[in-house]
């Protein structure tokens, strides 16, 4: 499988997989997480085509660092005319479920993401996740309506796939300092 996705020159569905390898797309879909999971393969959010959500792709990982996924995220967004907050939402909804629930995803894309975050109560059915560093915080600096809103969107995807937390607001803080805080209905 993950050498098909090597020599493939654009995102494979997992149906296309299943197809090219004579085996049921729950099988791939399965492998599909256990591969992501590890950072061999990473998702790709295909444009929308007809009604319903967006088909995922799926690619050999290239490994990507923070910087770069920020990177093909905005070139995303620039190259099919859609808003940064919307390319965000793309990549969030494309974001492997978690066992654990919709904040746990959201937090543990966030600790990928390298913003070091902590998920703190405010009251019953509401939370915050605080992210205490931006990784991309020079970026950030020249650009927060991007940046920012980039990553409102992976929050909202993310949400939206689980359909168990909404995403409320997002308070953005100095990101030199971190502290950025989204607001989270549980």
């Amino acid at each position: 499988m993950l050498e098909r996705l090597r020599q493939s020159e654009h995102p494979l569905t997992a149906q296309e997989l299943a197809d090219a390898l004579g085996v049921h797309h729950t099988a791939v879909r399965q492998h599909l997480a256990v591969l992501a999971d590890v950072g061999l393969v990473a998702a790709v959010p295909q444009a929308p085509q007809g009604r319903g959500r967006p088909k995922v792709g799926y690619r050999a990982s290239l490994h990507l660092d923070p910087y770069q996924q920020l990177s093909l995220m905005l070139a995303t967004a620039a190259t099919e005319g859609i808003s940064a907050r919307e390319a965000g939402r793309r990549f969030g909804s494309a974001v492997a479920p978690s066992p654990d629930g919709g904040v746990a995803m959201l937090r543990a894309e966030a600790e990928r993401l390298g913003f070091r975050p902590r998920v703190r109560d405010r009251s019953t059915g509401v939370c915050e996740l605080v992210l205490d560093r931006c990784p991309f915080a020079e970026v950030a600096a020249v650009s927060p309506e991007a940046v920012c809103d980039l990553h409102r969107g992976i929050a909202e995807g993310i949400a939206a796939t689980t359909g168990e937390i909404e995403i409320l607001d997002l308070h953005v803080a100095d990101p030199h300092r971190g502290g950025c805080r989204i607001v989270i209905a549980t």
